[in-house]
């Protein structure tokens, strides 16, 4: 099953779930695990709240924010960056806060995965993505490379 992502469509969105199905839930970071894991990468947490050392605090945001950016190359702030699988664009909300995760699942055609409140997991089209932040790739580890 490595790399398919259609069985996910119609996923619900359940805040923090990470069960794949009609009677599961995703939100779009557990999304962006599951794919990711999929395609064969180790991500990390893609939300403060589900690292095992998490507290739930608030206040973990800043060493998170920098233990991301040891795992992510940031490779520009447009929807044209991302040309592989797995890349990730961060949204921001209307309000400018980044807070919305989209996945590439088919670079060729421009097709993103990403959660809605009413639908669940939904593919899209990148130039449907607005409020771009940023768009960042797993880093591979040397182990993993080879």
């Amino acid at each position: 099953m490595e790399g398919t992502w259609h069985d996910l469509l119609g996923t619900p969105c359940e805040l923090h779930g990470k069960r794949v199905g009609p009677e599961g839930g995703l939100d779009c970071s557990t999304l962006a695990e599951v794919v990711l894991e999929r395609l064969g990468k180790k991500p990390p947490a893609t939300s403060p709240y589900r690292l095992a050392s998490s507290a739930g605090e608030l206040d973990e945001m800043g060493s998170y924010f920098a233990y991301l950016e040891q795992a992510y190359e940031k490779l520009g702030e447009t929807v044209a960056c991302a040309t592989e699988r797995g890349d990730l664009v961060l949204a921001r909300c209307e309000e400018g806060i980044a807070r919305h995760l989209y996945v590439c699942v088919e670079p060729e055609r421009g097709t993103f995965l990403t959660t809605t409140h009413n639908v669940g997991v939904v593919a899209l089209r990148g130039y449907a993505i607005k409020r771009v932040a940023g768009v960042y790739r797993l880093r591979v580890k040397p182990e993993e490379a080879l």
